[in-house]
This record gives structure tokens, sequence and C-alpha cells, in this order.
């Protein structure tokens, strides 16, 4: 399983310094649009000004979701 990290950038900036295990990319860009949603839903003011970023420490990939 590889680790990824889902950090807040935009309005509000988070780093995710512990990650999560999925068994591939396709679960944790699944997991980014639901945490996205979940944002978009308890914090209106992030809509639109923030995105989800799901990254591997070890590869150059990074995946954007908007809150």
């Amino acid at each position: 399983m590889s680790r990824f990290y889902f950090n807040l950038v935009g309005k509000q900036n988070v780093d995710d310094p512990g990650g999560l295990a999925f068994e591939n990319e396709l679960q944790a860009f699944r997991a980014a649009q639901r945490l996205a949603t979940d944002l978009a839903s308890a914090q209106p003011p992030l809509r639109g000004t923030t995105c989800v970023v799901v990254t591997r420490r070890d590869r150059g990939e990074s995946y954007y979701v908007s809150v």
C-alpha cells in the first residue's frame, strides 16, 4: 500500500503530516473528493477558494480537487 498526503491549498493552507495508506491512486482520489465535499458543506467560506491536493512523497504527481 502507498501512503498519500491530503493537503489544503488556497484560502486555508494545511499540511497533512501523516498521510493515509491506500491500495491505489483511484482510491486516494475518491477520498480527496469526499473530503472536498465534506469541507464544502462544513466550511462554506472555503468553497471555490481552497483545493484538496493529494500527493505521494515518492512521486512528483499531485491531484487537485476543488472544495
